[in-house]
């Protein structure tokens, strides 16, 4: 592990370079730019708040806000797993042409992913305002989750973007598997509505412990527990462990597919 993140810092100028012509690539020629980033969740949450205010004004206070931290983690994690699938196909003619680090491809769409969650942490701060509510102290901490979704989503991420090589019907899986999985994320429901017989599924389904980890810190000014911490960075070690044991397996095959 060690020799992978001496290798993503040596090739940090490619990873960079990545980034930015993803950057640009989404946000040519729009007026806008990276402020779709701050739009989009807004837009979604208002869209979602007039439908679902009213059914759970009584059991979520301050609906916005919890919506929107959960839809922006949630997101996070979709959007970065689901390009990381691509970056190893669609960077094929440069890995056939240069040595680097295949990996540094699914990993430059995640690092993308995270930019644009960052830009989205403003709609946030947007809605606080415009509901008056102040924000915990210990909302100074909002980069913790973050950190986990993020290294979590690099063991995914590096996991999809080896075997999609192989077997492109995950790209059709996974975008119907995120849509399951945004059902069992809380993102717009309390979990106590969930029967017990299938809350456990929900309680410990990563994406939404890590959701959960952010609402307390932005919505409820508590600190997670050291068990909270230990499950996140259980389920981080094990994506990454599990990501890049089958990349590195499967690693000098991949041209071979592209």
């Amino acid at each position: 592990m060690l020799k992978t993140v001496k290798e993503v810092f040596r090739f940090r100028e490619l990873l960079f370079e990545l980034v930015k012509r993803d950057l640009k690539i989404k946000y040519r020629r729009s007026m806008l730019g990276v402020l779709w980033s701050v739009l989009n969740p807004l837009l979604f949450m208002s869209i979602t708040s007039i439908i679902f205010s009213t059914m759970f004004k009584v059991q979520i206070p301050n609906f916005p806000i919890y919506f929107l931290c959960g839809q922006i983690i949630f997101t996070f994690f979709a959007e970065s797993t689901s390009l990381a699938q691509n970056g190893i196909i669609g960077n094929g003619a440069l890995i056939k042409k240069v040595y680097t680090p295949k990996y540094i491809f699914p990993l430059s769409k995640i690092c993308f992913a995270l930019i644009n969650t960052l830009f989205s942490l403003v709609a946030i701060l947007i809605i606080t305002l415009f509901m008056g509510y102040s924000l915990p102290l210990t909302s100074i901490l909002f980069l913790i989750p973050i950190l986990y979704v993020f290294i979590f989503s690099v063991g995914v991420g590096i996991l999809l973007s080896a075997l999609t090589v192989f077997y492109r019907d995950i790209l059709h899986l996974y975008s119907i598997f995120i849509s399951l999985l945004s059902f069992f994320s809380a993102i717009f429901y309390p979990v106590e509505i969930i029967p017990e017989k299938v809350r456990t599924f929900v309680l410990f389904n990563p994406v939404y412990v890590f959701i959960s980890y952010f609402r307390d810190l932005i919505l409820h000014g508590k600190l997670p527990g050291l068990g909270t911490n230990l499950l996140c960075i259980a389920y981080c070690s094990l994506s990454i462990l599990i990501g890049f044991i089958v990349f590195k397996k499967n690693e000098n095959k991949l041209v071979l597919f592209i």
